[in-house]
């Protein structure tokens, strides 16, 4: 009987010790599964922080490019000798828009635009935006869009002719003998206004 009492009381401690074990092991894995949520809550947060900025910068720098076509835009309507090709940045002076040096600053974007010629009444822009989002990793937009002449005015003589031809800056023509005639008078002979030209002998329209 004494016997087995004491391997009833044996038991009972073994069951104890065993309770015990079992309390640590699952104290672990709760603070093990615990530390995972904590670790993927912290990173879906930055995370979304960090796809919030990113967005916002992009918005942003969509803006300022949108504004650097429409800047353009301005500047073309004014004159659309003014659109030489070449890269420029853009300022406001006395409430217009203007080109300066090769691009501007906006906080934390840098905005450039450029201009190239497709022919004679049209020229193609692009506004170009960049920004560093990360050390690793620098933003960009780009947008284009062709601009015309449109303000063009019609030709109807020799020298509105020569006075229309985008990039020559002629400021009047005269229709003379020939392409001589246009060098003797330091003039450019310009084939395109000879139409303006009917009258004998004087059939070829000179530019100055």
């Amino acid at each position: 009987m004494e016997r087995q009492e004491q391997l009833q009381l044996m038991a009972k401690e073994q069951l104890v010790i065993n309770n015990k074990g079992f309390s640590i092991v699952e104290v672990v894995l709760a603070a093990g599964l615990f530390g995972l949520i904590i670790t993927a809550l912290v990173s879906i947060l930055v995370y979304g922080e960090e796809s919030s900025v990113l967005a916002g910068q992009r918005a942003r720098a969509t803006f300022l490019a949108e504004e650097g076509l429409e800047a353009v835009r301005n500047i073309r309507d004014e004159n659309f000798s003014n659109l030489t090709d070449g890269n420029y940045g853009l300022q406001i002076s006395s409430n217009r828009w203007g080109f300066s040096g090769t691009s501007d600053v906006k906080d934390v974007f840098t905005r450039q635009i450029n201009i190239s010629t497709i022919d004679s009444n049209r020229k193609a822009i692009t506004s170009t935006v960049n920004w560093q989002q990360n050390p690793q990793r620098v933003g960009s937009v780009v947008l284009t869009t062709r601009l015309t002449y449109w303000r063009k005015p019609a030709a109807t003589t020799c020298a509105s002719y020569c006075i229309s031809l985008v990039g020559h800056f002629y400021i009047d023509g005269t229709c003379r003998r020939n392409n001589s005639d246009c060098n003797f008078h330091w003039e450019r002979r310009e084939t395109g206004g000879n139409v303006y030209c009917t009258v004998n002998p004087n059939k070829t329209c000179c530019c100055h």
